[in-house]
């Protein structure tokens, strides 16, 4: 069935529908054929999606003759089509010069004939005074009043400007803005009005052209250099050209938008953030649904050394170190903040020395944790921010956020990581806008500030003036964001007065809880990890020791002890341990149980302090402890005296019965093998056959008679007595 359109709409017309503009270039049994303004497209909208449209007032009808009066009015005015577009003094002129065409029609309606003449009486005008304090609900707006000074009245002008302007209110539709004031639009206007010719119009483009420059020069000193670069053309100096004043190109410099100038002169990258528009849309509804992530650093600087600013050193190395002082100690720090877009609540703070991927990873831990020991700590009365599951984490494309380790750790714990663009402050207004307000309530009044931009504070020394420590300055912010941020009334986008703590309230009672922080993935994905060898005593990661029946079990059975121990540094009291080709995870708890309640900072600054104490203190100590050991030692009477000489050949004696007691008796066996006689292994035939001997060796004796022959005799060589070396 055909659809009948409900609703005139007559072709011509213009129709803006959901925001788009088209023009109607006709109708068909389908629908009206439109044409788009912005973008050229043609289509057919259905006769019903019109009608549905305008009840639900999604659409608006501009019929050609509207278009047509409202053209010729905004030709007339100057682009003035209402009454709240002028300025406040000239809607006060027009409002009274309406009140006297109201009058004037009055006087039409009781059947006089309204002329130049007739507006001219004295009696009339009289009478138009009075009508026109009876329409305008004000006595004395067209006769001077006296209120300690006369005040000038509005002046009712001559009868022929009176029906000038009851035929302009007429002409425009009885629209009021056609009786603004047009005076000073008499004479040439637009190109005409210009009194400099070509050449001196391209030396101020060229002049401002320059100026819009992110260097940010002065235009004084760059219109004197411009003159000596701008070379005019012949015809220029045929015209007589001369360069126009510097007041002339201030004045265009007027007409030029603050768009353009911040883009010229802040840079394309700054730009946006001080002109571009803001962002007015709910961007999160549950609490921990959404949160962002920034750095800044804090114009403030800390001493870093802590309140004294000396320390004890031997003689000698002073001596050493008379020319070689310590650096400066005088730092500024940055600030990592996360809050919960939907509340607004701060989640986790953290000052650092650098703004790096440790400590954006140290952030995850103290939103996705409780901070219960910071309230304590630093005397808060305020509860914070409980610990969230986070879900969705937007940050910019700084290094600290933008790289494997942070990327790796917030997938791990099942978080959507956005990435924003840099310099951009309308991709994450919510983290932004809290620095300005902790620099503005907080810093501005603290000792060591440094304000908002270089040079700002030129009477003031804040190297010199700062007094507070690393760890002062994040109990002052931590108060602040745990005591005052929370309570206070906000009026950014869907909050409508309500505080931060207030609206998170509200979203957990209107959308159920919060997701809970999973402990095992903060300690894999968010800890940090080191790779040890399991012992009998379990393992140790920072000289912490931990161990657990579950990891002896394994190591019982393991050829390889090499496992990897992961460690919340924010909960020391458990670890798990994951196995290289092993779907297993381990847990062991700390052993040493006084470290408990202790951050892995804590207990390395606990155990840093107890091994690098004072050395000449510690030497001390030592000298009285060797002092007792040797009064205990002569009190015993187990010792003997060093002086005794006994005391030296107690060992030897007992190397002696060592000696003894280790000595084995071997008794040999015969020989196994054919042997000669005793000193007759070198004779050659002058002896018996070989025979085997079985008994012990025994020496055999030659008789004197017995002499071999001198072929068969070996020769004879004389003793050596004398060295030949």
């Amino acid at each position: 069935m055909t659809h009948k359109p409900l609703y005139k709409v007559s072709t011509g017309a213009r129709l803006i529908l959901e925001d788009r503009r088209w023009v109607v270039a006709g109708k068909d049994p389908e629908g009206y054929v439109v044409e788009g303004l912005d973008d050229g497209e043609c289509i057919t909208i259905s006769y019903k999606r019109v009608d549905d449209a305008i009840r639900a007032g999604n659409c608006e009808v501009i019929s050609p003759s509207q278009l047509e009066a409202a053209k010729r009015l905004s030709d007339f005015t100057g682009g003035y089509t209402r009454m709240a577009q002028l300025p406040v003094k000239e809607q006060v002129d027009v409002r009274k010069r309406l009140i006297l065409v109201l009058a004037i029609e009055r006087l039409e309606a009781e059947g006089h004939k309204i002329t130049q003449r007739f507006l001219c009486r004295a009696d009339i005008r009289k009478r138009l005074k009075d009508l026109g304090d009876e329409i305008g609900g004000e006595k004395g707006l067209f006769s001077a009043r006296r209120t300690g000074k006369t005040e000038a009245s509005f002046e009712i002008l001559s009868g022929r400007t009176l029906q000038k302007y009851l035929k302009l209110y007429r002409e425009y539709g009885e629209n009021p803005v056609a009786l603004m004031h047009r005076e000073n639009l008499k004479g040439p206007q637009g190109d005409a009005r210009k009194k400099l010719n070509t050449f001196q119009e391209r030396f101020i483009d060229y002049v401002i052209k320059h100026f819009l420059n992110a260097t940010k020069v002065k235009l004084a000193p760059l219109f004197e250099l411009a003159k000596t670069q701008f070379l005019p053309a012949v015809e220029g100096i045929a015209q007589g050209f001369e360069f126009p004043s510097i007041t002339t190109i201030r004045t265009r410099l007027k007409a030029v938008s603050a768009t353009i100038k911040t883009l010229g002169r802040e840079g394309k990258r700054q730009g946006p953030n001080l002109k571009g528009a803001g962002s007015t849309d709910i961007r999160a509804l549950m609490f921990g649904e959404r949160t962002e992530v920034d750095q800044v650093l804090l114009s403030i600087f800390t001493d870093k050394s802590g309140q004294l600013s000396c320390r004890t050193m031997s003689r000698s190395e002073a001596a050493k170190k008379a020319d070689e002082l310590d650096p400066d100690e005088i730092q500024r720090s940055w600030l990592n903040l996360t809050c919960d877009v939907a509340s607004g609540m701060p989640l986790g703070w953290v000052l650092s020395e650098t703004a790096d991927a440790d400590h954006s990873m140290a952030l995850f831990r103290m939103a996705t944790r409780d901070k219960t020991r910071e309230k304590v700590r630093y005397g808060c009365e305020r509860e914070p921010a409980p610990a969230v599951g986070l879900m969705i984490s937007s940050a910019d494309n700084g290094t600290a956020t933008r790289n494997g380790k942070v990327r790796a750790g917030q997938l791990g714990v099942g978080m959507t990581a956005i990435d924003g663009r840099t310099y951009h402050a309308t991709d994450k207004p919510y983290v932004e806008s809290k620095f300005g307000t902790l620099q503005w309530q907080v810093l501005n009044f603290l000792p060591g500030y440094a304000g908002s931009k270089p040079g700002e504070l030129p009477g003031y020394d804040p190297k010199g003036s700062a007094k507070l420590t690393h760890e002062q300055l994040f109990g002052i912010i931590t108060r602040y964001f745990v005591d005052e941020y929370p309570f206070a009334a906000s009026r950014g986008t869907g909050m409508f007065g309500a505080t931060p703590y207030q609206k998170m309230e509200e979203l957990i009672e209107t959308y159920g809880p919060i997701e809970p922080p999973g402990q095992e993935d903060r300690r894999i994905h968010l800890g940090v990890s080191r790779t040890v060898s399991i012992t009998s005593e379990g393992v140790k990661i920072f000289n912490l020791p931990y161990n657990s029946t579950q990891l002896q079990q394994y190591a019982d059975k393991a050829a390889d002890k090499k496992v990897t121990v992961h460690l919340d540094p924010d909960d020391l009291r458990k670890v798990s341990i994951t196995i290289e080709g092993s779907n297993k995870i381990l847990h062991a708890r700390l052993t040493m149980t006084a470290l408990n309640d202790l951050t892995l900072n804590e207990a390395i600054e606990l155990m840093t302090a107890a091994v690098a104490a004072n050395p000449v203190k510690r030497q001390l100590y030592e000298d009285h402890l060797w002092k007792a050991k040797e009064r205990r030692a002569k009190e015993m009477g187990f010792f003997s005296s060093p002086l005794v000489p006994d005391s030296y050949l107690g060992v030897e004696a007992l190397q002696k019965a060592a000696d003894a007691l280790l000595a084995v008796e071997f008794v040999p066996s015969g020989p196994s093998a054919p042997t000669v006689p005793p000193s007759g292994i070198m004779d050659r035939g002058g002896h018996p056959a070989v025979h085997k001997v079985t008994g012990p060796p025994t020496a055999i004796k030659r008789p004197q008679s017995e002499k071999p022959s001198s072929a068969a005799s070996s020769p004879i060589f004389k003793p050596i007595k004398e060295s030949k070396l």
